[in-house]
């Protein structure tokens, strides 16, 4: 718009001028790059120009670098020239900034580039013993043709491919540059070592390359080889070239006999042997001679193997079964039990020989008892068993021992074969025969057992039908497991019953038979049977010094005695005591359950308090108390009160007043008492009052 301004000095002078105010025309700006391809990858050679823009303020422009690819966006600037260089690939764009800080940007600008030359290295084949490697260099990106060096600067240009170029190498580290038709140097390729092949060599254990037993073809040869081309390939041969293992792919050659070997290897086109191996072997061969002595009684185990050894290599040691792993040095073996073994003798190098031999054992000498000859004992204790056995086999005159391994033996007649054993005790009993070559059998002669009766008698008192009876139960000894087989007689009065229980025994001193089936008797040892009199019960209560109690006296029966008083359960007291005037029930009863029962009067006795007394010492009526039935209560208690409620005295049951309170003598007047009783069944309590009199 247009403007008048006017200004006025101090003194009242004015003057005026006219301003016109423009909107400025926007900026327009036009940028162009120096080259929308950059020659190589990488390159940074590219420049942008702004051409002079208009609009805005007209001056003053200032230029800002936007680099759009980016992310985020960078921006350089703002600077006042409008030329930018050193760019690379990439899209940018250009801000232009005047003094009015108007600002407009221009359109984005692509700078490209061609794709990187990448070279590739690989070994096409391998070096042999007689060919060098090959490596294949290879490349992508840029425009072909290449040309490769070993240098960046290709200050030696080594040769020129489309795609790729194969050529042989020595030993050595290998790496190329490869430069573009465009003269674009790639990057370094990867490197390639080509180490030098090691020589084919074999190293040859001959450890085991020995036959240890004199004829055998146990010798062991093994080879490694090293170097090369590896895929090692084995040939045994003698010292003629005869081939006599292989070819094969171990080196390791068995079972071979004595002789000179080479051991042959080729590797690819590498080819190596090794030195004159000689395998030998023992100059006398392992022999051994066993010598067996047989086991002398039947059943025995002293047998015994000698085995003698010559040859072989070093320490020879034996061996015998079931032991054919553990050898020893001794060359005896004993205590061998009759049955075939297996002996070895073997040397050092394993070279053995081995033997079954035999060991035997006489004819056995057999025992066997003589049909129906075993007697049994009948009772315990009685020793009339007996046996006898008859022996044959093994060597006449035969001796016996019974019951005693190490004797004394006694012998028989030169044609002995039977032999009695008589007053025997029952069980098992073992006789020992030995024939004329001293082999001993034991013969075990199983008795039946003795019968045990051991009875004994127990009194035991009971009560039937409220009346005393006794009961004496007899007791065997435990083997007796059927007690069918025994049955009993009371005194040995001729009669037996199966039962060994007797009940209602006369009182006197008896003994009782136990009878087996087998015929043993056994008495049982004397015992008594008393007499019981009859339960009783009487009252002696009149002798009863207690006040408010019933007593009774029990007698006969067996003690000890219980009692119940009207109906109450049953105690060991025989006193009870009353709260009522009137008949009472009283049963006692025995340890054996007999009762007897009687009805006694009881007379009851209430508590009696005086309604004065005269403390004056002149022996009458010097203190007060409750009497008379308060005597039969034995947790009462009895407090006195003066006529201000102070409590002046308190007593239990016989506790007796004497008018003083702390020492003092009281005065005359009335005084108030409080009388409980304090039985669980008769919980009264009492107040009334006397007076006392000086």
């Amino acid at each position: 718009g247009t403007y008048t301004i006017n200004v006025r000095d101090n003194v009242g002078c004015v003057d005026t001028a006219t301003e016109v105010l423009v909107v400025p025309a926007p900026i327009l700006i036009n940028a162009t790059a120096s080259a929308t391809m950059l020659t190589c990858y990488g390159d940074k050679s590219a420049v942008i120009t702004v051409d002079p823009p208009t609009g805005g303020q007209g001056s003053n422009y200032m230029y800002t670098l936007n680099i759009v690819s980016a992310n985020p966006v960078i921006s350089s600037g703002p600077q006042s020239s409008p030329v930018f260089t050193g760019l690379g690939a990439g899209t940018y764009s250009i801000t232009v900034t005047d003094g009015f800080s108007c600002s407009a940007t221009s359109t984005n600008i692509v700078i490209s580039e061609p794709t990187e030359v990448v070279p590739s290295l690989v070994e096409a084949t391998s070096q042999t013993c007689l060919t060098q490697a090959t490596l294949t260099l290879s490349a992508v990106g840029g425009t072909a043709p290449y040309t490769y060096s070993t240098d960046a600067n290709f200050a030696t240009t080594i040769g020129s491919f489309v795609s790729s170029v194969t050529f042989p190498v020595s030993v050595g580290k290998y790496s190329y540059y490869v430069k573009d038709a465009a003269g674009c140097v790639g990057i370094v390729s990867n490197e390639i070592a080509i180490d030098a092949l090691g020589p084919l060599d074999i190293d040859v254990d001959v450890t085991n390359a020995v036959v240890k037993c004199t004829g055998e073809a146990t010798g062991i040869i093994v080879a490694e080889a090293k170097g090369g081309l590896g895929n090692y390939v084995y040939t045994l041969e003698n010292t003629a070239g005869v081939i006599v293992q292989g070819p094969q792919a171990s080196g390791i050659f068995d079972n071979l006999v004595i002789g000179d070997y080479v051991v042959k290897v080729v590797s690819g086109d590498c080819n190596d042997a090794s030195a004159t191996i000689t395998i030998n072997e023992p100059p006398v061969a392992l022999q051994a001679s066993f010598n067996a002595t047989n086991v002398s009684c039947f059943g025995e185990n002293n047998g015994k193997i000698v085995i003698t050894a010559s040859g072989g290599t070093g320490v020879i040691k034996y061996a015998i079964s079931p032991d054919l792993n553990q050898f020893d040095f001794i060359t005896t073996f004993d205590r061998l039990a009759p049955g075939t073994y297996t002996v070895i003798a073997q040397d050092e190098n394993g070279c053995y020989v081995r033997q079954d031999v035999e060991i035997t054992q006489p004819n056995p000498v057999i025992v066997t008892e003589v049909p129906n000859s075993m007697i049994p004992e009948v009772c315990d204790g009685d020793k009339d068993g007996a046996f006898s056995i008859e022996v044959k086999g093994g060597t006449l005159p035969y001796s016996v021992s019974l019951d005693n391994e190490k004797g004394p033996f006694t012998q028989g007649t030169a044609t002995q074969t039977i032999f009695d054993f008589t007053n025997l005790a029952g069980g098992t009993h073992t006789v020992y025969v030995k024939d004329a070559e001293g082999c001993v059998i034991e013969f075990v002669e199983n008795m039946p057992n003795a019968v045990i009766l051991n009875p004994t008698a127990e009194v035991t008192y009971d009560c039937v039908n409220n009346t005393q009876a006794n009961m004496v139960v007899v007791t065997i000894d435990a083997s007796i497991t059927n007690p069918a087989d025994v049955d009993y007689s009371l005194d040995n009065n001729g009669v037996f019953q199966p039962s060994n229980i007797f009940t209602n025994v006369p009182a006197g001193d008896h003994f009782i038979v136990a009878r087996h089936t087998n015929g043993c008797e056994v008495p049982t040892p004397i015992f008594t049977v008393n007499a019981v009199a009859e339960l009783g019960l009487i009252d002696i209560t009149n002798q009863s010094k207690d006040i408010n109690t019933i007593v009774v006296q029990a007698s006969g029966g067996v003690a000890p005695y219980e009692y119940s008083f009207n109906g109450e359960p049953f105690s060991s007291s025989n006193s009870y005591r009353i709260y009522k005037t009137g008949d009472y029930v009283v049963i006692v009863r025995d340890k054996n359950g007999c009762e007897k029962t009687i009805t006694v009067h009881g007379t009851f006795y209430d508590f009696c308090m005086p309604n004065y007394f005269t403390p004056n010492g002149d022996g009458q009526n010097d203190t007060i108390g409750p009497d008379c039935g308060a005597l039969a209560y034995k947790e009462l208690t009895f407090d006195i009160y003066d006529r201000y409620g102070r409590v002046v005295a308190k007593y239990r049951v016989n506790g007796k007043w004497d008018g003083r309170y702390h020492g003092d003598e009281l005065p005359t007047g009335d005084y108030w008492y409080v009388l409980k009783l304090n039985d669980p069944k008769d919980p009264r309590e009492f107040v009334g009052h006397f007076t006392l009199y000086r």
